[in-house]
Protein backbone atom coordinates (compact mmCIF):
# COMPACT_ATOMS: atom_id res chain seq x y z
CA UNK A 1 0.00 0.00 0.00
CA UNK A 2 0.98 3.50 -0.52
CA UNK A 3 0.55 6.76 1.34
CA UNK A 4 3.03 9.38 -0.89
CA UNK A 5 0.31 10.79 -2.92
CA UNK A 6 1.74 14.16 -4.16
CA UNK A 7 5.16 15.56 -6.03
CA UNK A 8 6.18 18.10 -8.43
CA UNK A 9 2.79 19.85 -7.43
CA UNK A 10 3.08 23.88 -9.13
CA UNK A 11 -0.43 25.20 -8.22
CA UNK A 12 -2.69 23.21 -4.74
CA UNK A 13 -5.59 24.19 -3.21
CA UNK A 14 -7.82 25.94 -6.33
CA UNK A 15 -10.16 24.20 -8.69
CA UNK A 16 -10.14 24.76 -12.36
CA UNK A 17 -13.87 25.31 -13.98
CA UNK A 18 -13.24 22.45 -15.97
CA UNK A 19 -17.15 20.92 -15.95
CA UNK A 20 -16.43 17.48 -17.72
CA UNK A 21 -19.28 16.12 -17.57
CA UNK A 22 -22.57 15.29 -19.61
CA UNK A 23 -20.20 14.84 -22.71
CA UNK A 24 -22.35 14.99 -25.39
CA UNK A 25 -22.37 11.08 -26.98
CA UNK A 26 -24.54 8.57 -26.94
CA UNK A 27 -22.65 6.57 -24.53
CA UNK A 28 -22.66 9.67 -22.00
CA UNK A 29 -24.20 10.38 -18.54
CA UNK A 30 -25.50 13.56 -17.59
CA UNK A 31 -23.71 14.59 -14.04
CA UNK A 32 -23.46 17.57 -11.69
CA UNK A 33 -21.64 20.91 -12.35
CA UNK A 34 -18.13 21.08 -11.69
CA UNK A 35 -16.64 23.67 -8.84
CA UNK A 36 -14.22 26.21 -7.93
CA UNK A 37 -12.60 28.76 -10.08
CA UNK A 38 -9.27 28.98 -12.26
CA UNK A 39 -5.74 27.99 -11.85
CA UNK A 40 -2.33 28.87 -13.71
CA UNK A 41 0.89 28.80 -13.43
CA UNK A 42 2.52 32.15 -13.45
CA UNK A 43 4.50 32.91 -17.29
CA UNK A 44 5.08 36.36 -19.33
CA UNK A 45 5.26 34.57 -23.00
CA UNK A 46 2.01 32.21 -22.87
CA UNK A 47 4.22 29.09 -21.95
CA UNK A 48 2.44 26.94 -19.68
CA UNK A 49 6.00 24.90 -18.52
CA UNK A 50 5.87 22.21 -16.07
CA UNK A 51 8.27 22.92 -13.01
CA UNK A 52 9.09 21.02 -10.14
CA UNK A 53 7.42 21.29 -7.04
CA UNK A 54 8.83 20.76 -3.10
CA UNK A 55 6.78 18.18 -1.23
CA UNK A 56 4.55 19.08 1.75
CA UNK A 57 2.20 18.14 4.28
CA UNK A 58 -1.79 18.39 5.00
CA UNK A 59 -4.49 17.00 2.54
CA UNK A 60 -3.82 19.18 -0.49
CA UNK A 61 -0.19 17.51 -0.31
CA UNK A 62 -0.88 14.26 0.79
CA UNK A 63 2.34 13.83 2.54
CA UNK A 64 5.93 14.21 1.95
CA UNK A 65 7.21 14.93 -1.43
CA UNK A 66 10.04 14.72 -4.10
CA UNK A 67 11.66 17.73 -5.54
CA UNK A 68 11.20 18.47 -8.72
CA UNK A 69 13.11 18.67 -12.17
CA UNK A 70 14.18 21.73 -14.50
CA UNK A 71 10.59 23.05 -16.55
CA UNK A 72 9.69 20.91 -19.24
CA UNK A 73 12.56 18.26 -19.05
CA UNK A 74 15.59 17.91 -20.87
CA UNK A 75 13.93 18.00 -24.38
CA UNK A 76 12.84 21.37 -24.29
CA UNK A 77 9.14 20.69 -24.54
CA UNK A 78 9.46 18.60 -27.99
CA UNK A 79 7.66 16.45 -29.31
CA UNK A 80 8.68 13.17 -30.11
CA UNK A 81 9.15 12.22 -33.62
CA UNK A 82 9.46 9.17 -35.90
CA UNK A 83 5.57 8.12 -34.76
CA UNK A 84 3.62 5.47 -37.15
CA UNK A 85 0.24 7.62 -38.52
CA UNK A 86 -2.95 5.78 -36.89
CA UNK A 87 -5.18 7.89 -39.49
CA UNK A 88 -6.08 10.72 -41.21
CA UNK A 89 -8.67 13.01 -41.82
CA UNK A 90 -8.84 15.87 -44.97
CA UNK A 91 -12.48 17.03 -44.13
CA UNK A 92 -13.02 16.70 -48.11
CA UNK A 93 -16.65 15.50 -47.92
CA UNK A 94 -19.04 14.28 -45.19
CA UNK A 95 -18.63 10.42 -45.80
CA UNK A 96 -16.95 9.87 -42.65
CA UNK A 97 -18.36 6.57 -41.63
CA UNK A 98 -16.71 5.17 -45.30
CA UNK A 99 -13.31 6.28 -43.50
CA UNK A 100 -14.21 4.44 -40.25
CA UNK A 101 -16.17 7.16 -38.01
CA UNK A 102 -18.74 5.56 -35.98
CA UNK A 103 -21.42 6.64 -33.24
CA UNK A 104 -23.31 8.66 -35.70
CA UNK A 105 -21.13 9.78 -37.61
CA UNK A 106 -21.78 13.09 -39.53
CA UNK A 107 -20.65 16.57 -40.52
CA UNK A 108 -20.66 20.11 -41.99
CA UNK A 109 -18.20 20.59 -44.90
CA UNK A 110 -17.17 23.97 -45.23
CA UNK A 111 -15.90 24.28 -48.80
CA UNK A 112 -15.36 28.55 -48.20
CA UNK A 113 -12.69 27.09 -45.46
CA UNK A 114 -10.12 25.01 -46.03
CA UNK A 115 -6.08 24.43 -45.77
CA UNK A 116 -6.13 22.63 -49.01
CA UNK A 117 -8.44 19.85 -50.54
CA UNK A 118 -12.01 20.13 -51.23
CA UNK A 119 -13.40 21.87 -47.45
CA UNK A 120 -12.99 22.07 -43.92
CA UNK A 121 -15.22 20.34 -41.15
CA UNK A 122 -17.25 23.73 -39.91
CA UNK A 123 -18.92 22.63 -36.36
CA UNK A 124 -21.46 25.85 -36.58
CA UNK A 125 -23.24 26.06 -32.92
CA UNK A 126 -26.30 27.95 -33.33
CA UNK A 127 -27.20 30.07 -30.49
CA UNK A 128 -28.49 28.11 -27.08
CA UNK A 129 -26.92 24.50 -28.61
CA UNK A 130 -25.15 22.28 -27.05
CA UNK A 131 -23.58 20.76 -30.33
CA UNK A 132 -22.66 21.26 -33.81
CA UNK A 133 -26.09 21.64 -35.83
CA UNK A 134 -24.67 19.93 -38.39
CA UNK A 135 -23.23 16.79 -37.17
CA UNK A 136 -19.86 15.93 -35.70
CA UNK A 137 -17.50 12.92 -36.57
CA UNK A 138 -17.64 11.72 -33.21
CA UNK A 139 -15.43 8.82 -32.50
CA UNK A 140 -12.56 6.57 -34.54
CA UNK A 141 -10.63 3.63 -33.61
CA UNK A 142 -6.94 2.65 -33.73
CA UNK A 143 -4.66 0.10 -33.24
CA UNK A 144 -3.91 0.98 -29.39
CA UNK A 145 -1.12 2.99 -27.99
CA UNK A 146 0.69 4.06 -24.76
CA UNK A 147 1.36 7.27 -26.60
CA UNK A 148 -0.95 9.08 -28.91
CA UNK A 149 -0.51 12.74 -31.17
CA UNK A 150 -2.90 15.01 -32.63
CA UNK A 151 -2.44 17.26 -35.40
CA UNK A 152 -4.87 19.40 -37.00
CA UNK A 153 -5.24 23.57 -38.86
CA UNK A 154 -7.81 25.04 -36.17
CA UNK A 155 -9.97 28.43 -36.43
CA UNK A 156 -12.66 30.17 -35.16
CA UNK A 157 -15.52 32.59 -36.50
CA UNK A 158 -15.09 36.35 -35.76
CA UNK A 159 -17.65 36.53 -33.17
CA UNK A 160 -16.60 32.77 -31.06
CA UNK A 161 -16.51 33.51 -27.41
CA UNK A 162 -17.01 30.07 -26.65
CA UNK A 163 -19.39 28.79 -23.69
CA UNK A 164 -19.29 32.35 -21.89
CA UNK A 165 -18.54 30.44 -18.77
CA UNK A 166 -15.25 29.22 -17.05
CA UNK A 167 -15.72 25.90 -19.01
CA UNK A 168 -16.14 24.62 -22.20
CA UNK A 169 -16.07 23.93 -25.00
CA UNK A 170 -15.23 20.04 -25.10
CA UNK A 171 -13.44 19.32 -28.11
CA UNK A 172 -11.32 16.49 -28.87
CA UNK A 173 -10.73 13.33 -26.88
CA UNK A 174 -8.43 9.95 -26.51
CA UNK A 175 -9.66 7.53 -24.52
CA UNK A 176 -8.72 4.34 -23.08
CA UNK A 177 -8.13 0.61 -24.45
CA UNK A 178 -10.89 -1.36 -21.30
CA UNK A 179 -13.80 0.68 -22.30
CA UNK A 180 -16.62 0.30 -24.82
CA UNK A 181 -16.29 1.48 -27.70
CA UNK A 182 -19.35 3.95 -27.15
CA UNK A 183 -18.41 4.48 -23.39
CA UNK A 184 -19.14 8.21 -22.41
CA UNK A 185 -16.11 10.27 -22.50
CA UNK A 186 -16.98 11.80 -18.91
CA UNK A 187 -16.40 8.42 -16.97
CA UNK A 188 -13.96 6.28 -17.63
CA UNK A 189 -10.20 4.89 -16.56
CA UNK A 190 -8.93 7.46 -18.99
CA UNK A 191 -9.77 10.21 -21.10
CA UNK A 192 -7.94 12.67 -22.39
CA UNK A 193 -9.20 16.67 -23.21
CA UNK A 194 -7.82 19.08 -25.96
CA UNK A 195 -9.59 21.98 -25.75
CA UNK A 196 -9.98 25.88 -26.55
CA UNK A 197 -11.66 27.36 -23.49
CA UNK A 198 -11.95 31.59 -23.03
CA UNK A 199 -8.71 31.66 -25.84
CA UNK A 200 -7.00 29.87 -23.77
CA UNK A 201 -5.05 26.54 -24.61
CA UNK A 202 -5.97 23.65 -22.38
CA UNK A 203 -5.33 20.03 -21.70
CA UNK A 204 -6.66 17.51 -19.19
CA UNK A 205 -7.24 14.06 -17.98
CA UNK A 206 -10.21 12.52 -16.39
CA UNK A 207 -10.14 9.26 -14.55
CA UNK A 208 -13.39 9.39 -12.33
CA UNK A 209 -14.07 5.81 -12.81
CA UNK A 210 -10.75 4.80 -10.71
CA UNK A 211 -11.81 7.03 -7.87
CA UNK A 212 -11.33 4.85 -4.30
CA UNK A 213 -14.91 6.34 -2.93
CA UNK A 214 -13.38 5.18 0.68
CA UNK A 215 -11.10 8.53 0.48
CA UNK A 216 -11.75 11.16 -1.47
CA UNK A 217 -10.10 14.95 -1.48
CA UNK A 218 -12.14 17.22 -2.75
CA UNK A 219 -11.92 20.95 -4.01
CA UNK A 220 -11.09 22.41 -0.99
CA UNK A 221 -9.13 19.68 0.62
CA UNK A 222 -11.31 19.05 2.70
CA UNK A 223 -12.27 15.15 2.74
CA UNK A 224 -14.44 12.33 2.25
CA UNK A 225 -14.15 8.83 4.27
CA UNK A 226 -10.23 8.43 4.86
CA UNK A 227 -10.73 6.69 8.57
CA UNK A 228 -10.88 10.26 9.65
CA UNK A 229 -7.23 11.17 8.33
CA UNK A 230 -6.43 11.74 4.88
CA UNK A 231 -2.70 11.96 5.53
CA UNK A 232 -2.47 8.25 6.99
CA UNK A 233 -5.23 6.68 4.85
CA UNK A 234 -3.49 3.77 2.86
CA UNK A 235 -4.10 4.12 -0.78
CA UNK A 236 -2.93 1.51 -2.84
CA UNK A 237 -2.55 1.66 -6.76
CA UNK A 238 -6.70 1.26 -7.26
CA UNK A 239 -7.26 4.81 -7.44
CA UNK A 240 -7.48 7.62 -9.44
CA UNK A 241 -4.55 9.50 -10.58
CA UNK A 242 -6.24 12.96 -11.43
CA UNK A 243 -6.92 14.85 -8.01
CA UNK A 244 -10.33 12.84 -6.11
CA UNK A 245 -7.45 10.67 -4.42
CA UNK A 246 -4.71 12.72 -4.35
CA UNK A 247 -2.12 15.00 -6.40
CA UNK A 248 0.46 13.14 -7.64
CA UNK A 249 2.71 14.53 -10.62
CA UNK A 250 2.68 18.59 -12.48
CA UNK A 251 -0.51 20.31 -11.69
CA UNK A 252 -1.94 23.49 -12.53
CA UNK A 253 -5.89 23.21 -12.25
CA UNK A 254 -8.05 20.09 -10.16
CA UNK A 255 -11.37 19.21 -10.08
CA UNK A 256 -13.16 16.44 -8.04
CA UNK A 257 -17.10 16.45 -7.15
CA UNK A 258 -19.99 13.78 -5.99
CA UNK A 259 -21.76 12.72 -9.26
CA UNK A 260 -24.09 10.96 -6.76
CA UNK A 261 -24.53 7.17 -6.39
CA UNK A 262 -21.62 7.17 -4.62
CA UNK A 263 -19.08 8.23 -7.69
CA UNK A 264 -16.95 11.14 -8.33
CA UNK A 265 -15.77 13.14 -11.07
CA UNK A 266 -12.04 13.43 -11.26
CA UNK A 267 -10.19 15.68 -13.07
CA UNK A 268 -6.98 17.82 -13.31
CA UNK A 269 -5.91 20.40 -16.42
CA UNK A 270 -2.87 22.29 -17.54
CA UNK A 271 -4.13 26.00 -19.34
CA UNK A 272 -2.13 28.56 -21.43
CA UNK A 273 -1.30 31.43 -18.75
CA UNK A 274 -3.09 33.80 -21.40
CA UNK A 275 -5.45 33.80 -24.93
CA UNK A 276 -3.42 31.84 -27.91
CA UNK A 277 -6.94 32.55 -29.84
CA UNK A 278 -7.44 36.47 -29.71
CA UNK A 279 -9.65 39.02 -31.15
CA UNK A 280 -6.45 40.86 -32.29
CA UNK A 281 -4.93 40.62 -36.05
CA UNK A 282 -1.45 38.97 -35.49
CA UNK A 283 0.19 35.85 -33.82
CA UNK A 284 -2.83 34.48 -32.24
CA UNK A 285 -5.24 36.10 -34.22
CA UNK A 286 -8.37 33.14 -33.84
CA UNK A 287 -9.39 33.83 -37.40
CA UNK A 288 -6.46 32.01 -39.12
CA UNK A 289 -5.59 29.17 -39.61
CA UNK A 290 -3.20 27.27 -36.94
CA UNK A 291 -1.26 23.88 -36.87
CA UNK A 292 -2.16 22.63 -33.68
CA UNK A 293 -0.04 19.56 -32.10
CA UNK A 294 -1.28 17.49 -28.95
CA UNK A 295 0.81 15.05 -27.35
CA UNK A 296 -0.06 12.16 -24.61
CA UNK A 297 2.41 9.94 -23.27
CA UNK A 298 1.96 7.36 -20.61
CA UNK A 299 3.49 7.32 -17.66
CA UNK A 300 5.61 3.92 -16.60
CA UNK A 301 5.08 1.22 -13.92
CA UNK A 302 8.44 0.35 -11.42
CA UNK A 303 8.06 -1.90 -8.83
CA UNK A 304 4.86 -2.48 -8.69
CA UNK A 305 4.14 1.40 -8.73
CA UNK A 306 2.78 4.10 -11.38
CA UNK A 307 5.81 6.63 -11.71
CA UNK A 308 4.60 10.38 -12.29
CA UNK A 309 6.80 10.73 -15.79
CA UNK A 310 4.29 10.62 -18.73
CA UNK A 311 4.32 13.97 -20.80
CA UNK A 312 1.95 15.99 -22.30
CA UNK A 313 2.27 18.44 -25.29
CA UNK A 314 0.37 21.30 -26.69
CA UNK A 315 2.47 23.00 -29.34
CA UNK A 316 0.65 25.95 -31.95
CA UNK A 317 2.27 27.23 -35.36
CA UNK A 318 6.03 25.49 -33.87
CA UNK A 319 5.34 27.40 -30.36
CA UNK A 320 5.73 25.01 -27.34
CA UNK A 321 2.79 26.10 -25.28
CA UNK A 322 1.94 23.68 -22.70
CA UNK A 323 4.79 20.83 -21.81
CA UNK A 324 4.86 18.95 -18.56
CA UNK A 325 7.43 15.89 -17.97
CA UNK A 326 5.34 14.58 -14.25
CA UNK A 327 2.20 13.22 -15.20
CA UNK A 328 0.62 10.55 -13.82
CA UNK A 329 -2.49 8.50 -16.15
CA UNK A 330 -2.27 4.96 -14.34
CA UNK A 331 -1.35 3.09 -11.46
CA UNK A 332 -0.18 -0.48 -11.31
CA UNK A 333 -4.00 -1.33 -11.40
CA UNK A 334 -3.89 -1.09 -15.02
CA UNK A 335 -0.39 -1.00 -16.05
CA UNK A 336 -1.26 -1.96 -19.43
CA UNK A 337 -3.89 1.00 -20.52
CA UNK A 338 -3.34 2.37 -23.54
CA UNK A 339 -5.37 4.82 -25.65
CA UNK A 340 -7.11 2.76 -28.77
CA UNK A 341 -9.97 5.43 -29.46
CA UNK A 342 -10.06 9.18 -31.00
CA UNK A 343 -13.32 10.97 -30.09
CA UNK A 344 -14.69 14.75 -31.63
CA UNK A 345 -17.29 15.14 -30.07
CA UNK A 346 -18.24 18.95 -29.02
CA UNK A 347 -20.18 20.08 -26.47
CA UNK A 348 -21.32 22.87 -24.66
CA UNK A 349 -23.10 22.29 -21.43
CA UNK A 350 -24.37 25.97 -21.07
CA UNK A 351 -25.30 25.95 -24.31
CA UNK A 352 -23.85 27.87 -26.83
CA UNK A 353 -24.37 32.03 -26.18
CA UNK A 354 -24.52 33.08 -29.23
CA UNK A 355 -24.32 31.49 -32.94
CA UNK A 356 -20.41 30.53 -33.71
CA UNK A 357 -18.02 28.53 -35.41
CA UNK A 358 -15.23 26.58 -34.99
CA UNK A 359 -13.42 24.81 -38.08
CA UNK A 360 -10.84 21.89 -38.64
CA UNK A 361 -8.82 21.01 -41.51
CA UNK A 362 -6.21 18.33 -42.03
CA UNK A 363 -6.10 16.23 -38.96
CA UNK A 364 -3.38 13.20 -38.18
CA UNK A 365 -3.79 10.86 -35.57
CA UNK A 366 -0.41 8.93 -34.58
CA UNK A 367 1.75 7.68 -31.88
CA UNK A 368 4.08 10.45 -32.05
CA UNK A 369 5.08 13.39 -34.44
CA UNK A 370 5.28 11.20 -37.30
Amino acid sequence: MIRLITTFVACLGVAIAFQGCDDESSGSTSTSTGTGGDTTTSSSTGTSSGTGGNGGSGASQGGGGQGGSAPGGGSAGAIPGGGTILFQEHFDDNDFTARGWYDGASGTISTSEQVSGGGSFECAFANGAQSCSGGKPARHKFTASESVYLSMYLKFSANWVGSGVAYHPHMFHFLNDLESDWVGPSHTRLTTYTEVVNGRAMLALQDGANVDTNCVLLNNDSFVGCNGDFDTYAFTEDRSVCSCNGLMGDLDGRDCFSTGSNTYYSSRAWRTPSEVFTDTPGQYDKTDWHFVEAYFEMNSIAGGVGVADGKIRWVQDGEVLITYDHILMRTNAHANLAFDQFAMLPYIGPGSPVAQSFFVDEMTVATARP
